[in-house]
């Protein structure tokens, strides 16, 4: 498999992994079927936004965030703290949104190749400033640590916390080297911003934090429901 038809197969299996903590609500079908168009519309959109060639355009405000990273951000965030969302919280084991976080070691594989291949600065990289495979072999310790019931509450949410500024550290490699440095005038390379590259802000970026506003918000509705120890419902 190729480093395009990596991008491709990943960001089919983060948003089919979704579903995983879907099933787990009341009215899982009609969640799903929600889900699915909201991606499909998604998808669309950033796609037809691709082609109208605006995001082509590096100079400020950065175009990426702006339309796609920013709308599915505040999307996530409103979704995620709906009434109806909370039944998904409450039946989901806390380990199963640590272990599907595990996917951003693919992630940061899939995007080192493609610094190889030439397509991405090496700022991007975790030989620049993405440390984002870290965090993805850090979520496999944590879920051993839930399963067996030593990891509380409290460190879950300073686990989260510390993985979205890693996160966050991620995104800001790829705005300043792309829009604060004068990388793309100079080599030329602007393949970010087409698929299968633009699948990273898309849809890959938006699952990861998808996954840690999850299980922060599982967080507060377990300690409101059962105080601060690590529930039953913490093994896979």
């Amino acid at each position: 498999m190729n480093i395009e038809s990596g991008f491709y197969a990943l960001s089919g299996l983060a948003f089919a992994a979704v579903i995983a903590l879907l099933r787990n609500g009341d009215h899982a079908k009609k969640l799903i079927a929600y889900y699915i168009m909201a991606g499909s519309i998604w998808i669309v959109y950033t796609i037809a936004i691709a082609k109208t060639g605006v995001l082509n355009d590096f100079s400020l405000p950065p175009r990426v965030p702006l339309f796609i990273v920013i709308p599915s951000v505040i999307t996530i965030v409103f979704i995620t703290g709906r009434p109806s969302f909370r039944t998904v919280l409450e039946k989901t084991p806390l380990a199963l949104p640590v272990f599907l976080i595990s996917f951003r070691i693919l992630v940061e594989l899939l995007i080192y190749g493609a610094y190889r291949n030439g397509v991405f600065p090496q700022r991007v990289t975790f030989e620049g400033l993405n440390f984002d495979g870290l965090v993805g072999l850090s979520s496999l310790i944590v879920v051993v640590l839930l399963v067996k019931k030593m990891f509380s509450l409290q460190a879950l949410l300073t686990w989260n916390i510390v993985s979205l500024a890693v996160l966050g550290l991620t995104v800001y490699s790829f705005v300043s080297a792309y829009y604060f440095t004068d990388y793309v005038a100079s080599t030329g390379n602007n393949e970010f911003v087409s698929f299968p590259y633009l699948l990273i802000a898309s849809v890959l970026l938006p699952i990861a934090l998808f996954l840690h506003v999850f299980s922060i918000r599982q967080i507060v509705v377990f300690r409101k429901a059962r105080g601060a120890q690590v529930p039953a419902s913490g093994m896979l």
